[in-house]
C-alpha cells in the first residue's frame, strides 16, 4: 500500500469520525468508532470500518450508517481536498469478536 493511501485512509478516518459526532443522532448509550477505514487505489471508494456498542443497536446503526452516506460525503468534499471524495460504504469491524473467538477456542482445547 502506498503511503499515500495510508495517510488518505487516515485522513478519511479521522475526518468521517468527527462528521458521524456531528452529524448523526444516536439513541442514548450508543457508541460509534471508526476503527479504519480501506480506501481504493483510484481514491473513488472507501470502506468504512466501525464498531458499535451495544451489540443489540448494530444494524440499525449501520443502516443508518448508510443511508447518510450522501450527507458525510458532502461534508467530506467541504473539509478535504482530493481529487475525488470517495464513495462511503459502512461496516462491522468484527476484529475483536473473531480473536475473541479463537481465544475461547484455545482456551477449550484439551492437553
Amino acid at each position: 500500500m502506498s503511503d499515500r493511501i495510508i495517510k488518505v485512509n487516515e485522513l478519511l478516518k479521522e475526518q468521517v469520525a468527527r462528521i458521524i459526532l456531528e452529524e448523526l443522532e444516536l439513541e442514548p448509550g450508543t457508541i460509534i468508532s471508526v476503527i479504519s477505514v480501506s480506501t481504493s487505489s483510484d481514491l473513488r471508494y472507501a470502506k468504512v470500518y466501525v464498531g458499535v456498542l451495544p451489540d443489540e443497536i448494530t444494524p440499525l446503526t449501520l443502516k443508518r450508517l448508510n443511508n447518510n452516506t450522501r450527507s458525510f460525503q458532502k461534508r467530506l468534499s467541504e473539509n478535504i481536498s482530493l481529487k475525488f471524495t470517495p464513495r462511503l460504504k459502512f461496516y462491522l469491524d468484527e476484529t475483536e469478536k473473531k480473536a475473541s473467538k479463537i481465544d475461547e477456542l484455545l482456551d477449550n482445547l484439551k492437553y
